[in-house]
């Protein structure tokens, strides 16, 4: 295959795969954790939180600087309070508050994820297209990347009793941009560096609230203090060893 149908597979198949595979687990230990959920939606948060701040972060301010990474932050963080705005006044998703509010977690978690893995699939596809090694590195990261993602996505969908046939659902529309970007990134080639950090800002922004907002305030709510911070604290632990093994 030639031109852009390759890396725009390599695209959709490597940004739904690390989705599902998180969303897998999380459907499958769900049930389980349903009466600890606090403790696990703590330990989530930490993990997000790590990914964000070790890798993300870094990642965004070498791309593009600073102020452009501030600028996406302070966009994503806007149009986060916007979307939850919508789902509190318009949407009714669910038959209790508990169930709604683990449904609009997962959701704005996925739209979060979704803006992310534009940039990202822009860089493996111009990588895929202009220098294989790097596109492949590339792909293989985002991989690992987004299993995390998927689980953190998928448990508090799994924790409102929702169908596991979300988890392709979900996979498939998370993957969509990433297979956009990387269509976009073997056709174009380049585009300027700041733009790109505005997105990994924007990405930042959105899932960074959405943890704060709706999975930490949860876990705060219906878990003791004294196992709230353990679990926060041992999912930023794990969130370092996996930024600082596997990605």
């Amino acid at each position: 295959m030639e031109g852009p149908l390759l890396p725009t597979l390599v695209g959709l198949v490597v940004g739904g795969a690390g989705i599902g595979l998180g969303g897998m687990v999380a459907f499958g230990l769900g049930k389980y954790f349903e009466k600890i959920s606090g403790v696990i939606l703590a330990c989530a948060a930490g993990i997000i939180f790590s990914l964000l701040a070790f890798e993300l972060l870094p990642e965004s301010i070498e791309t593009g600087g600073f102020i452009a990474t501030g600028i996406g932050i302070i966009l994503g963080a806007m149009l986060i309070l916007r979307l939850e705005h919508f789902f509190h006044k318009v949407v009714i998703v669910a038959d209790t508050p508990r169930k709604s509010m683990f449904i609009r977690s997962g959701i704005l978690l996925a739209i979060g994820v979704a803006i992310h893995n534009l940039p990202v699939g822009f860089a493996m596809g111009s990588g895929l297209a202009n220098n294989g090694k790097i596109g492949l590195d590339l792909a293989i990261t985002m991989l690992f990347h987004n299993f995390p993602e998927g689980f953190a996505i998928s448990l508090p969908l799994a924790l409102s009793r929702l169908s596991p046939i979300s988890v392709p659902v979900i996979s498939g529309i998370v993957a969509l941009p990433a297979a956009f970007g990387s269509f976009l990134g073997s056709s174009l080639g380049i585009v300027s560096m700041v733009t790109l950090s505005v997105f990994f800002g924007i990405a930042i922004g959105t899932i960074f609230l959405v943890t704060w907002q709706e999975i930490l305030r949860h876990a705060i709510r219906s878990t003791r203090k004294t196992h709230l911070l353990p679990s926060l604290v041992t999912g930023l632990m794990l969130g370092i060893l996996f930024t600082r093994f596997v990605l």
